[in-house]
């Protein structure tokens, strides 16, 4: 079965490389005369929707998604985090926070990509994780979004998974936003993408669905900076634990 299998896998792999040359400059360029006035962003934001959602659904992927018992309130800006292990996670996010737009904190290395990277670097939070002044700046940006009413979504592994390890450390940035802006935390664990479409160069994946799990939001009220680490913590927990939880389903079915 093996020499069916690859070949196959490897023309799915491929055509999701063909869909975003396509949709990334349809999407992207209607974009474009929207980009440059933030009141105008919840109009790029549906966009983005847009992308995501046609990839998903033309890469054959649906997502079945767990929420503890909680109403969002859609005046209210949060934190995202989530495990990473995919661009998939981004689609996905942008999928479920339909109602609260936010700009991800990514890679400075996507600026370089042709047109995409002009947009996604004129409506993302871009970061050189090795230049600390990079990462100063970074504040000051978040800080100006958050100001402008947006919600943030971090990866707090810092960059995209490829090991067997279950969940990378996390890193501090989304924690001392949140608690410095006072502002909730709501954790997502994201499982199946690994095997279903690992971010690396292998011709291993397939489509299918993909399991989420919204956690109750964390209020940072009445933190300070001193719980930072507390606050880090809990939120590993939460994913590490949820992530063992789909593992131990996906053994037993």
């Amino acid at each position: 079965m093996k020499y069916i299998q690859v070949p196959l896998i490897f023309l799915w792999r491929t055509w999701f490389f063909f869909i975003n040359l396509f949709l990334v400059p349809l999407w992207a360029g209607v974009s474009i005369p929207f980009l440059f006035r933030e009141k105008n962003y919840h109009i790029v934001y549906w966009f983005y929707q847009m992308w995501a959602r046609s990839n998903l659904f033309l890469m054959g992927f649906w997502y079945v998604i767990e929420k503890d018992k909680e109403i969002l309130d859609n005046n209210k800006q949060y934190i995202i985090i989530s495990n990473h292990t995919s661009i998939i996670d981004i689609m996905l996010i942008f999928s479920i926070m339909r109602n609260h737009p936010l700009v991800f904190v990514g890679k400075s290395e996507l600026a370089k990509l042709p047109f995409f990277g002009f947009v996604y670097k004129k409506t993302n939070i871009l970061i050189d994780r090795n230049n600390l002044s990079s990462c100063i700046k970074v504040l000051k940006k978040i800080q100006n979004k958050i100001d402008s009413g947006k919600s943030i979504c971090i990866f707090p592994e810092g960059r995209v998974s490829n090991s067997s390890t279950l969940l990378n450390p996390f890193k501090d940035g989304a924690f001392f936003i949140a608690i410095i802006n006072k502002i909730s935390i709501i954790p997502f664990t994201i499982a199946d993408i690994k095997k279903k479409f690992p971010n690396f160069f292998v011709i291993k994946g397939c489509p299918g669905k993909i399991r989420v799990k919204q956690h109750h939001s964390i209020s940072t009220k009445n933190l300070s900076l001193k719980d930072k680490n507390n606050l880090k913590k809990k939120c590993f927990d939460i994913i590490k634990y949820q992530l063992k939880i789909f593992n131990n389903k996906n053994v037993n079915k």
